[in-house]
């Protein structure tokens, strides 16, 4: 039986097709990625992986992962761009990068799919009834920690004025980011819209204003 998601109860594509893993390169020419936003997602993603790492604790090994999810998290977009996120999942079940290990390919096709839409406690509840809730707990939890990180940082490049993270200020439970750039009024604005996963996880206030004019 497959899933509305066109994925199998097994978490596997429908069909019963065995994923064929595609090099990072293959991926941006045969689906169309914009790599210049791929690449400023990804920078981003790493910016706040170091900046956040005490607080969403995950092991340096997964800076990688990070990186690759937001490379690749726009797969769909050429697609099904009104659904790009539900096309992403499903490209990248079938054709996961092959930089990635096996164990984790699971977790780049779901950051694609959770990149996109508003995400609030009845979403992830629903996932829970989705493939999503048949991985291993470490794994969903994992998932759900590299989807936050690439919300932010796709929302920081909203604007596609590449706008920058600035000074960073750390209360006792609240984080400041102070936004640089052309866009950063709009990508401040949509990077607080983009962190309702991370104040799902965490009990960390982040916030996000346009750097101070000098």
């Amino acid at each position: 039986m497959n899933s509305d998601d066109g994925s199998s109860e097994a978490g596997q594509p429908a069909g019963g097709v065995l994923p064929e893993p595609l090099p990072l390169e293959d991926l941006y020419h045969i689906y169309g990625i914009e790599r210049s936003h791929a690449d400023n997602v990804a920078r981003n993603a790493l910016e706040l992986f170091d900046i956040l790492n005490s607080i969403h604790g995950l092991h340096p090994e997964m800076r990688n992962l990070v990186e690759t999810a937001a490379l690749v998290h726009d797969t769909g977009v050429a697609t099904d761009f009104e659904n790009h996120h539900k096309a992403g999942r499903l490209i990248l079940l079938l054709h996961p990068p092959s930089e990635i290990p096996e164990r984790l390919w699971p977790v780049i096709s779901w950051t694609a799919f959770l990149h996109k839409k508003r995400i609030g406690n009845d979403k992830l509840e629903k996932l829970k009834g989705k493939d999503f809730g048949k991985m291993p707990e470490d794994l969903q939890d994992l998932t759900l920690k590299v989807a936050a990180l690439v919300r932010l940082a796709d929302a920081l490049d909203y604007s596609r004025m590449e706008s920058r993270l600035g000074k960073v200020t750390f209360g006792k439970r609240k984080i400041t980011f102070d936004i640089k750039g052309q866009g950063a009024k709009i990508d401040a604005e949509r990077m607080t819209k983009k962190g309702d996963l991370w104040h799902l996880l965490y009990d960390i206030r982040l916030d996000f204003r346009p750097a101070p004019k000098k």
